[in-house]
């Protein structure tokens, strides 16, 4: 147990490709470990499981999680509480389609119908299930499924069954070196011994058992056993030891409130005081043994088992009517979505084309202008040679980047058109399933976001470059500004599991262009969003130093490699990927960097690999500190 503990206590291990399933096995492992051991921490365990495997989705874990809580609830005699853990595993297994989960907990329900005496009912179902743990090669619950079936022979008092099962049960423990169902499955083999008069060999099984239960302190598994030896005692004549067996257990059993124990040991013990021929004291055991039993199994627990099944087939008929329903909706919202997605697509689609002929017409005009102009000066330029060398491969370099961001944004916007085109090809075929057509309706929509951010981020930068920007500088409030430009991405910040958190103090002002700032903190925004993973926080701060204030856009996402930020602030364009597969090309860097110097600032970038990123811009403080010509 100890080594399963060390092993959960740093929590579950964050993954982007789903939750951390070995954090949930582990800990019902655990609460597995601690069943007639503590109950307190059994429930720890198990609900613990629980409550990760709800928050992450992941169905096998939520089945098992509450089957280990039903055997916990077995364990102090809760059988109201058992049952409806166990119906609520059953569901959960039935709805993933795991049919190995669904036999063990009918397995533990057989268990409560042998309890109950229903022992047809019992070994229909043990039947059953052993069929599917031998199909999926399960030998574990094989082997509990033999030692169950030893258990409903021997009730039937068919010993040579009983015997049989029991000695094949113990054959798989030793295959698999599983102590524990080795322990537990020899005090099946004594007792089966024993109803063949082998009173010795029923002895030395049992005391096999009683063994491994005190080596691991297995309270549960001492009371058992105790019980067996006390009437393998009995059946050898030595009443004195059967009489010391059968306290020990009894005082085991009122400690772990194990009222089942109770009343198996007080009919022992009557057996014993008749044998001794002390009338009154078996009496006296024979009402603790009836008390116990009359209030163990009531009508009304009897009733409520016998409804689990009918409430079961009840529910699977509900979720199936629900999800049948569920998925009409699903399939209009996606014809909805898909008209809806063309337009979108169509629009972008012709600003592209539009601002792309813009651009090819003004960069035509700016190279016939500045080929005159070279002309006109050549002589000035061959006394400046070394000047104008030095500003031609500065050129050269521009151009070169500008051809690299061009050919990056028309890759990136010819991948969601295509995208779409698939989509609608496949729609007008009826070749996708739903669960494909959700899968790609969601890709498409995060190609839509990105195409439009890139295209928005494009247009200011083609004016800023082409035509110039007029710069018309007010006094702004910070953090109101920030205050309305968060609601844009509470959606999207909340879909990642992301606090965006306004840290700018109210009376902090500055003195700059109000639109060119909205889209830097915009970008900013975008920005760290992308490369920030759930749980992680964006804080947006600000102060004045001198002249100036300085905004700081800080996350706890993934930083940024050296060799990316090189590129950044060398003004290079490249293709990067957030935390969940977003696009970006480093136009909205480039932006931001023109806009705070457009502003009279400047624009810098700090990062750290694996531990965030810090984004910084300065802007004039008031009127008389800037340098803008209004």
């Amino acid at each position: 147990m100890q080594k399963l503990r060390e092993m959960v206590k740093d929590g579950p291990i964050v993954q982007r490709n789903g939750p951390d399933t070995t954090y949930v096995n582990t800990l019902n492992l655990l609460a597995r470990s601690y069943y007639g051991v503590n109950a307190d921490s059994a429930f720890f365990f198990g609900k613990k499981a629980l409550q990760y495997a709800d928050s992450t989705g992941y169905g096998k874990g939520r089945a098992e999680s509450w089957r280990m809580i039903g055997n916990t609830y077995e364990m102090i005699g809760s059988y109201h509480e058992m049952l409806s853990a166990y119906r609520r595993s059953r569901l959960i297994a039935d709805s993933i389609g795991n049919a190995a989960q669904v036999a063990k907990v009918n397995v533990n329900i057989a268990l409560f119908y042998r309890q109950l005496g229903e022992y047809d009912e019992a070994l229909r179902q043990m039947d059953n299930d052993s069929t599917v743990y031998r199909d999926n090669g399960d030998s574990t619950q094989l082997a509990y499924v033999y030692s169950h079936l030893s258990d409903v022979n021997y009730h039937h008092h068919q010993y040579d069954k009983a015997l049989e099962y029991a000695q094949k049960s113990i054959e798989v423990a030793v295959a698999i070196k599983d102590s524990l169902a080795f322990a537990s499955f020899n005090n099946d083999l004594g007792r089966a011994l024993a109803a063949k008069g082998l009173y010795k060999e029923a002895m030395a099984s049992h005391l096999r058992s009683m063994d491994y239960y005190r080596r691991t302190d297995d309270k549960l598994g001492q009371t058992e056993t105790f019980n067996h030896l006390a009437h393998a005692s009995l059946l050898l004549k030595d009443h004195s030891s059967a009489l010391r067996y059968a306290f020990q257990g009894l005082d085991l059993a009122r400690r772990l409130h194990r009222k089942k124990d109770i009343m198996d040991l007080g009919q022992v013990l009557a057996e014993i005081y008749q044998a001794k021929g002390e009338y009154a004291t078996a009496l006296r055991y024979f009402q603790l043994y009836k008390d116990y039993s009359d209030s163990l199994f009531s009508e009304q627990i009897r009733k409520q088992s016998f409804s689990l099944e009918t409430r079961y087939e009840y529910e699977r008929k509900a979720d199936s009517i629900q999800q049948a329903v569920a998925k009409k909706e699903l399939i209009q919202r996606h014809i909805d979505r898909n008209h809806t997605l063309q337009i979108s697509i169509a629009i972008i689609f012709i600003l592209f084309l539009i601002m792309v002929a813009v651009l090819l017409q003004r960069s035509r005009a700016a190279s016939k202008k500045s080929n005159k102009a070279l002309s006109e000066k050549n002589k000035e330029i061959e006394l400046q040679k070394e000047a104008m060398e030095h500003q031609a491969v500065q050129l050269l370099l521009n151009n070169r980047q500008k051809d690299k961001l061009f050919s990056i944004i028309a890759h990136d916007l010819r991948g969601p058109l295509n995208s779409l085109k698939g989509v609608l090809d496949f729609l007008k075929e009826n070749r996708l399933s739903d669960a494909e057509i959700k899968s790609m309706l969601d890709e498409l929509r995060r190609n839509v976001d990105y195409s439009s951010e890139l295209v928005g981020n494009l247009l200011f930068w083609a004016s800023s470059q082409l035509s110039g920007v007029a710069v018309a500088p007010v006094c702004l409030p910070l953090h109101q500004l920030v205050d309305d430009i968060l609601p844009l991405y509470a959606k999207q910040s909340g879909e990642k599991g992301i606090l965006l958190r306004n840290g700018i103090d109210e009376a902090l002002t500055a003195y700059a262009d109000k639109d060119m700032i909205q889209v830097v903190l915009r970008n900013l925004i975008s920005n760290a969003i992308k490369f920030c993973r759930s749980g992680d926080s964006i804080s947006i701060t600000g102060r004045r130093s001198g002249d100036s204030v300085e905004v700081c856009v800080a996350d706890t996402g993934i930083g940024i490699k050296d060799d990316i930020l090189g590129m950044i602030r060398r003004k290079e364009s490249i293709t990067t990927y957030g935390t969940a597969r977003e696009k970006g090309t480093g136009l909205g860097m480039l932006l931001c960097r023109e806009f705070t110097e457009v502003n009279g600032g400047k624009f810098r970038i700090d990062s750290e690999w694996g531990k965030g990123s810090w984004f910084y811009f300065t802007i004039p403080a008031d009127a008389s500190s800037s340098s803008i010509k209004v």
